[in-house]
């Protein structure tokens, strides 16, 4: 039985499988057609999923516990908002190439004034990224460990956020690679997997936030 402070601490695993198996009924119930167009770029899917990270990053503050350091909750903020504007695709938005990539950087035909603001913004992602790791990483695995919720949430974010990336590659990889085309069905597959599992990421973000501001 859990604990009265310690609930359900794999309840985020219910949460992504539940938007697995969402992803799968919608692509067993509709046509190809009909989910790609559920789940194009821009759509009534990717649209909320970068909108439910921007909603974490404001609501973070309001639901922080004085427990929660305030360099943290810069942290999480800044990776709230980056995940969100990589969802809307805006690493690509400045030149139609992604800001992510190194080789963006060692393009001679992209102007430097273009390069130096893409690191301006980059660098507190790429700064909130190295503190989360360095200063919560080892915190996060004890906690996992100890079974802690917020901390469940924490693992279970980034191992869907990382199969929802391989699914997205999945397409292109066996194309190029192995010569394997998806038919339209086993397109529409992949692309309603990853883009539920997405929208899932979100709404663990508030989760976790929930657990946070439960059990601190």
């Amino acid at each position: 039985m859990p604990s009265v402070d310690r609930p359900r601490p794999y309840l985020s695993l219910w949460f992504s499988g539940a938007f697995l198996l969402i992803a799968l009924l919608v692509w067993a119930l509709l046509p190809a057609e009909q989910v790609m167009a559920l789940v194009i770029e821009g759509g009534p899917i990717e649209m909320p999923s970068a909108l439910l990270y921007f909603a974490a990053a404001i609501a973070l503050w309001f639901m922080r516990r004085r427990s929660m350091p305030v360099a943290l909750a810069l942290a999480l903020t800044v990776m709230f908002c980056a995940f969100g504007a990589r969802e809307l695709d805006l690493h690509k938005a400045w030149s139609g190439a992604s800001v992510l990539k190194v080789s963006y950087y060692l393009r001679p035909m992209v102007p430097l004034q273009h390069k130096l603001v893409a690191l301006a913004v980059l660098l507190p992602v790429i700064a909130s990224g190295l503190y989360l790791l360095l200063r919560w990483a080892k915190p996060v695995w004890q906690g996992l460990r100890a079974r802690h919720p917020v901390a469940v949430t924490v693992v279970v974010f980034f191992a869907t956020m990382a199969v929802a990336k391989v699914v997205d590659r999945s397409q292109n990889v066996l194309l190029e690679d192995y010569g394997i085309a998806f038919t339209a069905s086993q397109e529409a597959l992949r692309a309603s997997v990853e883009e539920f599992l997405e929208l899932g990421l979100g709404v663990l973000a508030f989760l976790g936030l929930w657990q946070h501001r439960r059990l601190g």
